[in-house]
C-alpha cells in the first residue's frame, strides 16, 4: 500500500492495583515481525477454513476485521511481555524493536488461544456444517 507505514502503534491504559492512576503503553509492533507471526500462525489458512460457512460476499469483511483483531492480540501479548519485565508507573513507548524473541514465543505458545478469541470477535459459532455466522 501506498504511504503504508512499516509499524503498527497500538496504545494500552495499564494500572496496577498499587497504583492511584494508570499509564499508558504505546507498543509498537513491525509489519515484518506481525507479518512473520501471521505466517507462523498459519492465520490466512486457518481463516478460510473458519470462513467456509460465511457467505462469500460477506468474507471481505470477516478478513478485515480478523486481521485488525490479529494485531490487536499480537500487540496485547508484547505488552504482556513487557509488564513482565517489570513496569514503572509512567507513559511509555515500547520500540518496534524491543522484546522481539519474547513476543515470538508467548505467539507461538499462545496460538490456539489468539485463533479461539479472534473466532469468538468474529461472533461465529461452531455447527456440524462448520462455523457459522451468528
Amino acid at each position: 500500500v501506498e504511504g503504508a507505514s512499516d509499524s503498527v502503534h497500538c496504545v494500552f491504559n495499564v494500572k496496577k492495583r498499587s497504583w492511584k492512576g494508570g499509564v499508558q503503553v504505546e507498543v509498537v509492533m513491525k509489519r515484518n515481525q506481525i507479518d512473520r507471526l501471521e505466517e507462523i500462525l498459519q492465520h490466512s489458512s486457518w481463516l478460510e477454513v473458519v470462513l467456509r460457512g460465511v457467505p462469500v460476499e460477506s468474507r471481505g469483511g470477516y478478513r478485515e476485521k480478523s486481521h485488525d483483531l490479529l494485531v490487536q492480540l499480537l500487540c496485547f501479548h508484547k505488552l504482556h511481555a513487557f509488564i513482565q519485565q517489570g513496569i514503572k508507573q509512567e507513559n511509555i513507548q515500547v520500540s518496534g524493536d524491543a522484546l522481539i524473541a519474547e513476543t515470538d514465543e508467548v505467539v507461538e505458545r499462545e496460538a490456539e488461544e489468539i485463533k479461539r478469541q479472534i473466532f469468538i470477535e468474529l461472533d461465529l459459532v461452531e455447527t456440524e456444517e462448520g462455523p457459522q455466522t451468528l
